[in-house]
């Protein structure tokens, strides 16, 4: 006698993909209501609301279609080629360092500068991610921040904080 196979167990809500797919989602509804305060542009085609708006819709969009299926029962797994262990700890020490470059740039940006500012962030990813090289890591975040400061500042007319550097750029 063979007995029919047990029907299939419904899984549970995954919590934290629920707060990355609402989390999402608050982020696309607070960029889009953002984009109301961008004036629109005078004799333009395409205004400077039009690229925001549409980024902010999709972030939307993608956020309220990754709510819908995480409430379906969808969960993040890890790929099959990806060398992950699910039961190791987790390790904050890098997302922080990340988030107190970003923090630490974004204190100093409008004192320091743009370029300053930047290359703070820029070596502190750098330095969350392993490196240990100071003088490299700072040669390239440097470089990295004045140039892309000279893309916008010279090649798209973009006003950014020159702070230490007012004069020199």
């Amino acid at each position: 006698m063979t007995h029919p196979p047990p029907p299939p167990t419904r899984r549970g809500i995954s919590v934290p993909d629920l707060l990355v797919a609402l989390a999402l989602t608050a982020l696309g509804l607070a960029l889009l209501l953002g984009t109301r305060q961008i004036p629109f542009g005078i004799n333009a085609v395409v205004g400077p609301r039009v690229f925001p708006v549409i980024v902010s819709s999709g972030l939307t969009a993608l956020g309220v279609l990754l709510t819908v299926s995480v409430l379906r029962g969808g969960r993040a797994e890890p790929a099959a080629e990806e060398d992950t262990d699910l039961e190791a700890p987790v390790n904050l020490a890098a997302p922080g360092i990340i988030l107190g470059g970003f923090a630490l740039g974004a204190a100093v940006l409008t004192t320091a500068g743009f370029v300053v500012g930047t290359a703070i962030m820029y070596f502190s990813v750098a330095w969350a991610f392993g490196e240990r090289r100071v003088g490299l890591m700072t040669g390239v975040a440097l470089t990295v921040a004045l140039v892309t400061y000279v893309a916008f500042t010279r090649g798209l007319g973009l006003s950014l904080p020159p702070g230490v550097l007012k004069g020199v750029l």
